[in-house]
């Protein structure tokens, strides 16, 4: 198994409290989450994402709240059971830590993690380097959110 993270970090002109308002609700990542179409059953910190695949396939993705600190952290878990990237993936996670900073401002970490069933040098580095670029695109996204 080939364990795979990126972290990217970056400041939004948007206090804690703003970032919050888009993390903290499932219903509300459709506006930033990359490739993101629509979001559905939103209950009980658990949520549907309908992403567009690159091949602009609609590609549903299950997700669930694992951890939560009000204009803290949230931390999704990705439900692979009975899914097709259960084949790929044993573990999928995103992490987005808050932090105040300088003025009204907040400083993001954005961590993506991947346990990937494939074993490898090769699978682990285009892991690492798929889950920064991921994570890029979702601070990206998030601070477009917050700013707009």
């Amino acid at each position: 198994m080939a364990e795979t993270s990126g972290t990217t970090s970056g400041t939004i002109d948007a206090t804690p409290e703003t970032v919050w308002y888009w993390v903290a609700d499932g219903g509300r990542l459709v506006s930033w989450w990359p490739r993101a179409e629509r979001a559905e059953d939103v209950q009980g910190g658990r949520f549907t994402l309908v992403l567009r695949s690159s091949r602009g396939v609609p590609v549903r993705v299950d997700w669930r709240v694992s951890q939560s600190r009000r204009e803290q952290l949230q931390r999704w878990e990705q439900e692979l059971d009975d899914t097709p990237f259960a084949k790929a993936m044993r573990r999928s996670a995103v992490e987005l830590r808050i932090e105040p900073a300088e003025g009204e401002r907040s400083l993001v970490t954005v961590t993506v993690e991947r346990d990937l069933v494939q074993r490898g040098l090769t699978a682990g580095m285009l892991g690492r380097r798929a889950a920064r670029r991921y994570a890029n695109e979702l601070l990206t996204g998030l601070r477009r959110a917050a700013t707009s």
